[in-house]
């Protein structure tokens, strides 16, 4: 009989209640290491594995370590044994996908000819229509105290869009203050990523990199508290008020919109160049929007998709946040209960998104 031992147990050997051979307990194997398995030609060391012509598969091992267990545990999920250490499956019910098919999926070429998010016209269509309705937000908050923007009576719809357009040209334009504090946060924040303390944990093996579990380096936590203490310091001291954020948010907005198509539009060229594209499919609004790398990265420790999950959108906005909470306090004397409760929601999910940020890479 072949038993799974409890993880954290003590491997010993014990006698077999119905054979008289022992049966020694293993311990569930690592990952990484079935994933090795399923890349390499499977062979009997102390036994032998056949398939016969009904897809039946027997195996006589001669130990329990036989690769007719192994083949068979691998295709049901379950291993049906007796006491002469027989094994037998049904090994076409579940279809173990080989290293070349592996590799072909996640080949430089997507040959499937399906396409995701309605392909270039849906792509297309949200690239412009993101940005814009993030205009049409922001006006409608700014200068329509919260309603949605709408033609005032006596006004045209030609009007009413020329109106729009002298807003974001005015009051959204990417001036030279707005460029220095995007940009200087982001760069910090990319320094805390590479510097501060954390922990290394390993990504899910990559099939075009023949298995290979890349290592992802997880500082969320101090970059978080960190940065708070840093921004609590400068807004105290005068250096740099955090409200200043909410003051200058259509200019700083549109600093990030436009940072954000320089550096997908960098990542995509670079990778073209470099040789590392995956899955193209000759599109190039549809492979543009999806991304042309799979793991782009920067010294070869800052993975630019976790670095963008997390330090960017959720830390920004809760010093947004924390922002108006500290305006209104300077303002009126007190903060009000709206305000406390989007920077204890902010905090949570910046919070959770920084200490959990090890566990983001399983989901990947």
């Amino acid at each position: 009989m072949w038993f799974v031992e409890t993880p954290g147990r003590k491997k010993y050997t014990r006698k077999s209640i119905i054979s008289n051979g022992d049966s020694e307990y293993e311990s569930t194997p690592e990952p990484e290491a079935i994933w090795k398995l399923s890349f390499r030609e499977t062979k009997a060391a102390n036994g032998d594995a056949t398939l016969n012509g009904n897809g039946k598969l027997n195996g006589r091992p001669t130990g329990i370590h036989g690769a007719a267990n192994r083949l068979h545990d691998r295709t049901n999920g379950q291993l049906n044994g007796n006491t002469n250490g027989h094994a037998n499956g049904n090994a076409n019910e579940k279809r173990v996908t080989t290293a070349s098919e592996q590799h072909e999926e996640f080949g430089p070429y997507d040959t499937s000819g399906e396409t995701e998010f309605g392909g270039t016209l849906g792509m297309s269509a949200m690239m412009i229509g993101f940005p814009a309705l993030m205009y049409y937000m922001w006006i409608g908050a700014y200068f329509y105290d919260g309603k949605l923007p709408a033609p005032a009576d006596g006004e045209s719809w030609g009007q009413f869009a020329q109106h729009m357009w002298d807003l974001i040209k005015t009051e959204a334009y990417p001036n030279a203050r707005a460029w220095r504090i995007y940009w200087v946060f982001g760069l910090v924040q990319m320094a805390f990523y590479m510097l501060l303390p954390g922990v290394y944990r390993k990504g899910k093996p990559l099939p075009h990199l023949g298995g290979k579990m890349l290592d992802y380096y997880c500082s969320g936590m101090w970059s978080l508290y960190t940065s708070v203490a840093i921004a609590l310091a400068l807004h105290f001291t005068g250096v740099f008020k955090l409200y200043t954020l909410v003051d200058e948010f259509g200019h700083i907005m549109s600093v990030a919109i436009i940072s954000g198509f320089l550096c997908a539009t960098l990542c995509y060229f670079q990778a073209v160049v470099r040789g590392k594209t995956i899955r193209m499919t000759g599109y190039p609004i549809y492979d543009f929007f999806l991304g042309a790398e799979l793991n782009p990265r920067l010294f070869g420790i800052l993975d630019f998709k976790m670095f963008l999950e997390v330090r960017i959108p959720w830390y920004i906005l809760l010093f947004l946040s924390l922002g108006t909470c500290l305006k209104q306090y300077e303002q009126y004397g007190y903060v009000s209960v709206e305000a406390i409760f989007l920077l204890f929601a902010h905090y949570l999910y910046a919070g959770a998104c920084s200490k959990g940020e090890h566990l983001i890479i399983t989901t990947w």
